[in-house]
C-alpha cells in the first residue's frame, strides 16, 4: 500500500515535468526571433551571436541553421518584425482624412500602451530610429507618420513644423518611456496618467497657434 501511495505521488509530478513551457510551445523560428529581439534590445547587434541566441532559445545550432543561414539573417528578421509591428499600429493614420490632431494623439496613445507592455520591442524600435543603418531595409516605419504630418500641415490641422524632425520627436517621446520604464509597478491609474500626459504633449507641440485678437 505504501509503495502504491508513493507511486501515485510521483506519477502526477512526472506528468507535470513532461508538459512544455510557454517558450517550448512556440515554433522554433519564433523562439529564435524572440530570443534575438531580447538580446538586440539589451546590447545591440553585437550581443546577437548564434551561441547566445541558441542558448536563450534553448535550441542547438543545427536548429538555428535550419531557419537562418547566418546571424545577419536573424537580426534582419528581428528588425523586420519591429518595423512591421510599428507600421501596423500607425496604419490608422493613413486613412485619417481630414487629418485630426486628436486622432494622432489617440494612435500614439495606443502605441504607447503596446510598448509599455513590450519594452524590449521599444528598445529595438528606438535603436532603429536613432541609427537608420540598423534598419533591415523593410521600409522605414516613420513613413506613415511623415505622411500624416505633411497632410495635416497642408490642411492647417497642425502648426508649421519640420516633418522629419516632428516624426522622430513624437516616436522618441513614445519609445523612451517604454524603453526605460520606472521601477514602480504599473497600475491602471499610472497608465491613464501616461496616456493623458502624452496626449497633452502631442497637442501642445503641434496645435495651430491661436490667432491673437
Amino acid at each position: 500500500m505504501a509503495g502504491a501511495a508513493v507511486g501515485k505521488q510521483r506519477h502526477p509530478g512526472l506528468r507535470r515535468a513532461a508538459q512544455p513551457t510557454d517558450a517550448d510551445a512556440l515554433a522554433p523560428r519564433e523562439r529564435i526571433v524572440l530570443a534575438a529581439l531580447g538580446l538586440l534590445a539589451e546590447g545591440g547587434s553585437a550581443a546577437v551571436t548564434l551561441r547566445t541566441v541558441g542558448a536563450r532559445a534553448g535550441l542547438h545550432n543545427s536548429s538555428l541553421f535550419h531557419h537562418f543561414a547566418a546571424k545577419r539573417d536573424i537580426v534582419a528578421a528581428v528588425q523586420a518584425r519591429v518595423n512591421e509591428s510599428l507600421r501596423r499600429r500607425l496604419e490608422p493614420l493613413a486613412s485619417d482624412e481630414p487629418p485630426r490632431l486628436d486622432r494622432l494623439a489617440a494612435v500614439l496613445g495606443e502605441l504607447s500602451d503596446h510598448y509599455a507592455a513590450h519594452p524590449d520591442e521599444a528598445r529595438c524600435a528606438l535603436r532603429l530610429l536613432l541609427d537608420p543603418a540598423e534598419d533591415a531595409g523593410e521600409g522605414r516605419f516613420t513613413t506613415l507618420l511623415w505622411g500624416w504630418l505633411a497632410r495635416a500641415q497642408a490642411a492647417g490641422a497642425i502648426r508649421p513644423v519640420s516633418v522629419g524632425h516632428a516624426a522622430r520627436s513624437l516616436l522618441g517621446m513614445v519609445l523612451l518611456g517604454a524603453a526605460w520604464p520606472s521601477a514602480a509597478r504599473t497600475t491602471p491609474r499610472a497608465d491613464a496618467r501616461r496616456r493623458a500626459e502624452l496626449a497633452a504633449c502631442v497637442v501642445g507641440a503641434l496645435a495651430p497657434a491661436t490667432p491673437r485678437l
